[in-house]
C-alpha cells in the first residue's frame, strides 16, 4: 500500500463538494487560547489529502491518537481504510464535536495508516498548543471617572 500526504490540516471547520471533490478547510488550530481548562470545543477537524503512487487498490486502517503536555496518548479512532484502483486521490475529513482541551501546552495528534498486515505506511502529525491567557473583566458599570448618573 502506498499512500502520499499531500495535505493535512487541523480546523474548526472543512467540507469536500461532493461535484468537484474540492476541500475547503476554514478558521486553523494552531493556538487555543483559554484563561482555564477544560474547554470544549464545539468542533475541532482533521482534514487530508492523500494520493495513491501505485495503481493497486488500497485496504487497510487509519488511527488517530492525541499525545497530550502530560505525557498520555490516547487513541481517539480507528476505522477502515479503502481506496479502489481507480481512485487516484482521497480526501478524508474526520469530525470531532464536544471535543475537551484538558491541559495548557504542546499537543500532537498523529494521523497513521497501516496496510492490511498492520505494518505502519505513514502518518501526518499536526500540533496545537493551549495557551493560558488572563481573563479581563467586562463590565457594564460606567468607567474609571465616569460621573454617576443623576437621580431624578
Amino acid at each position: 500500500m502506498a499512500l502520499k500526504l499531500h495535505f493535512a490540516s487541523l480546523s474548526l471547520g472543512a467540507s469536500v463538494d461532493q461535484q468537484t471533490g474540492s476541500l475547503s478547510v476554514f478558521d486553523l488550530v494552531e493556538e487555543i487560547r483559554a484563561p482555564q481548562l477544560p474547554v470544549h470545543l464545539q468542533s475541532l477537524v482533521i482534514s487530508l489529502s492523500l494520493e495513491k503512487t501505485n495503481v493497486e487498490a488500497v485496504n487497510g486502517k487509519v488511527f488517530i491518537h492525541l499525545l497530550t503536555p502530560d505525557g498520555k496518548q490516547n487513541l481517539l479512532g480507528q476505522g477502515e481504510l479503502n481506496v479502489p484502483t481507480e481512485q487516484k486521490r482521497m480526501k478524508a475529513v474526520f469530525r470531532f464535536g464536544g471535543f475537551p482541551v484538558y491541559h495548557f501546552g504542546a499537543h500532537r495528534f498523529v494521523v497513521s495508516w497501516v496496510n492490511g498486515a498492520g505494518v505502519k505506511q505513514g502518518e501526518a502529525l499536526l500540533d496545537f498548543e493551549a495557551i493560558q491567557v488572563t481573563q479581563v473583566a467586562q463590565g457594564v458599570g460606567p468607567a474609571p471617572g465616569d460621573k454617576p448618573p443623576l437621580a431624578h
